[in-house]
Parts: structure tokens; C-alpha cells; sequence
């Protein structure tokens, strides 16, 4: 059993590796994730573990239930009409208070950030219906740093808190049987030009689109009857367990194999609000 000493650290060790499983669908929506398996996989103390669960419900990827403890946040449409409504209004006064208010130093960091996501493939190359996490990760930092000038830390945080909402949505939407075009890449430069020029209203009615847009394509399948659909793959997972298989979070079966509720057609990942 790892040691105590540290625990703040291996609990944030723990969380990331918990985070790349459900964003990348390893952990399905609404799958209950039990502390005590979850301390004998990782080989740590229930302090550690119910510390890194606390960091991913602080995140909205992980809920808290009085009577099923925790598991991962299930989906559904009407909580995704109101994110992406929530969005567009902080997000978008964030936005224009940043773009109002930013100078040259705030300039040449958007710039800096949009060249480091550009620069990356949204997928991995031996997987394509797998995103990138490098390029997931300058994603929102770009996003972020795009409202970072506004100066309203309380506002900064409702859209990080929010935009962290949205990455679950995000991670589920990358397959879809309605061909929506999309060029994500002329999106994200769009609204750096934007920015760069000062032009508040081009920005936030960009930004806008670019959410709207992420919204359509995961309403191309019903999120809430995804829940039902993974019960098989739960009963998998559990059976695996039984057998002494690696649990979840480590080596399992690839994304592609666990989404029997979405399109199978292998495809590059469209959504990115």
C-alpha cells in the first residue's frame, strides 16, 4: 500500500488517470465507482481515493449520491441545452471584458496559445477515434486564455468550472450518423482574429457558433439513453473484475468498443466548444 506521505500529490495522480478514463469513455456515463475496488487497483488508501473523487465532482465529471456514493456524471439533453446556454452568457461576457481590456502582453499569449493547439492533431495518429489529450489540454487553454483578460476572477472561475462541464459532453460527441461540416481548425482562427483586432462582437458571436455547433453534434444521439445502453459493458467490466482482469482506468478495451449506444463509423472528431 503506497504510503501516506504524499497523499495530496499520488490523489492528484490518481484523479488525472481517473479524468483520462472517463474522457476518453473507459468509464461510462452514470457508472458507479466504488472506493474500495478502486483503492485495491490503484493500491492506495480510501483517503486517497475519496480525495481524487472529490477533485473530479469538483469538476463536474464525477457526482456524489448520498445513497450510490459516487459515479460518473450521467448525461442528458436538457443539461446540455442548459451548459451550452450557461456558456454563451459568462462565457461570452468573459470574452468581450477580455478583449475590452487586454493589451499587447494579453495579445501575444492568445497568439502563443492558439500556435500551440494548431500546431497539434486532434486525434491520435494510430487511433482516430481517439482525441488527443495534448491537444485537448491547449484546447482549453486556449479557450481560456482567450477570457483570461477580463479581470473577474469569480467570472473566470464559473467559466472554467463550466467549460470542464462541457468536456464530458465533448468526449462523447466525436462520432455522429448526421454529417455535420466543420472546420475546427478555421473556428479557433477565426476567433483569434477576432480577438487580435479588438472586434468584441465578431468574437462573442464566434464563439457563440463554435458552442452552438459542439451542441449539434452531440444532440445527433440521445446522451440519457446512453445510460441504459452501457449496462452491458458495466456487466463486462464487473465480470473482468471477477476473473482478476485489470480493472477500470489501466488497460481496457478501447474507446470504440464501449460506445454500443453511438455510430460506429470511424471518423475524425468534430466537437471542440
Amino acid at each position: 500500500m503506497a504510503k501516506r506521505a504524499g497523499g495530496e500529490s499520488l490523489a492528484v495522480s490518481i484523479y488525472e488517470r481517473l479524468r483520462l478514463d472517463i474522457l476518453n469513455r473507459r468509464l461510462a456515463p452514470g457508472e458507479r465507482l466504488k472506493a474500495a475496488e478502486l483503492s485495491g487497483s490503484f493500491d492506495v488508501s480510501l483517503s486517497v481515493i475519496r480525495e481524487a473523487l472529490s477533485l473530479l465532482a469538483a469538476r463536474d465529471l464525477v457526482r456524489v449520491d448520498r445513497n450510490r456514493g459516487f459515479h460518473v456524471t450521467s448525461l442528458s439533453l436538457e443539461a446540455l441545452n442548459n451548459l451550452t446556454l450557461a456558456r454563451k452568457i459568462n462565457e461570452g461576457v468573459a470574452l468581450r471584458l477580455s478583449i475590452e481590456r487586454g493589451g499587447v502582453a494579453w495579445q501575444s499569449e492568445v497568439l502563443a496559445a492558439h500556435h500551440r493547439m494548431d500546431v497539434l492533431p486532434m486525434v491520435q495518429s494510430e487511433n482516430p477515434l481517439v482525441r488527443n489529450e495534448e491537444w485537448a489540454r491547449a484546447h482549453l487553454a486556449f479557450h481560456h486564455k482567450l477570457i483570461e483578460a477580463c479581470g473577474n476572477a469569480v467570472l473566470l472561475g464559473i467559466c472554467t468550472r463550466l467549460s470542464d462541464a462541457a468536456e464530458l459532453y465533448r468526449a462523447w460527441s466525436t462520432q455522429g450518423s448526421r454529417e455535420i461540416k466543420r472546420d475546427v481548425a478555421g473556428e479557433h482562427r477565426e476567433l483569434l482574429d477576432a480577438a487580435l483586432a479588438h472586434d468584441a462582437e465578431r468574437a462573442v458571436a464566434l464563439f457563440e457558433a463554435h458552442v452552438d455547433r459542439t451542441r449539434a453534434i452531440v444532440m445527433e444521439f440521445d446522451p440519457a439513453a446512453l445510460i441504459g445502453r452501457t449496462d452491458a459493458h458495466v456487466d463486462q467490466r464487473q465480470a473482468r473484475r471477477a476473473r482478476g482482469v485489470a480493472p477500470s482506468g489501466h488497460r481496457e478495451d478501447a474507446p470504440s468498443q464501449l460506445t454500443p449506444g453511438l455510430h460506429q463509423a470511424a471518423v475524425t472528431p468534430r466537437s471542440s466548444g
